[in-house]
């Protein structure tokens, strides 16, 4: 559900998901990855929202061994190092819904922030996307148990 911003000048908007993965507030990414305060809420919810529609689905065999295992959520996961309130399986799956969101809104950062800063933006901000795909992906690795690099046999 969308709601206005706060008087933080971030929005509440909190995005529900599937009952294991925690819900995401829109907000806690605009504050995390430093969303100019300019840009579009609805905009920023919905590539929140896909980013997790996204990691979701590459998680599907993870989600299910930890419900195999007894774990209800994300956040009940035994085992895991933990900061506060979160567990480290939790703190890497909003760490790659935050990557794989910033990248999708990197079209809507270069047209709003650079508009006179020439022709090198658009080169800056591809490798910039590719780098937080790069992060995001390597969140997933490391919830699926694997390394940063590895080699399989075909």
């Amino acid at each position: 559900m969308f709601s206005p911003s706060t008087g933080s000048g971030y929005q509440n908007t909190e995005i529900k998901n599937d009952g294991f993965w925690p819900d995401i507030n829109a907000g806690d990414f605009e504050q995390r990855r430093g969303v100019p305060a300019h840009m579009d809420k609805q905009a920023i919810a919905s590539a929140v929202a896909a980013a997790m529609a996204q990691i979701n689905i590459a998680l599907t065999k993870v989600k299910n061994k930890h419900q195999s295992q007894g774990a209800e959520t994300a956040a009940s996961v035994q085992g895991q190092p933990s900061i506060g309130e979160k567990n480290l399986l939790v703190i890497l799956y909003e760490s790659a819904v935050y990557a794989r969101a910033k990248a999708d809104l990197l079209p809507e950062y270069a047209t709003q922030q650079t508009k006179d800063a020439g022709d090198r933006s658009a080169e800056s901000g591809s490798e910039t996307k590719k780098s937080l795909l790069a992060e995001s992906q390597q969140h997933v690795k490391a919830m699926k148990g694997k390394s940063r690099v590895g080699v399989e046999l075909i």
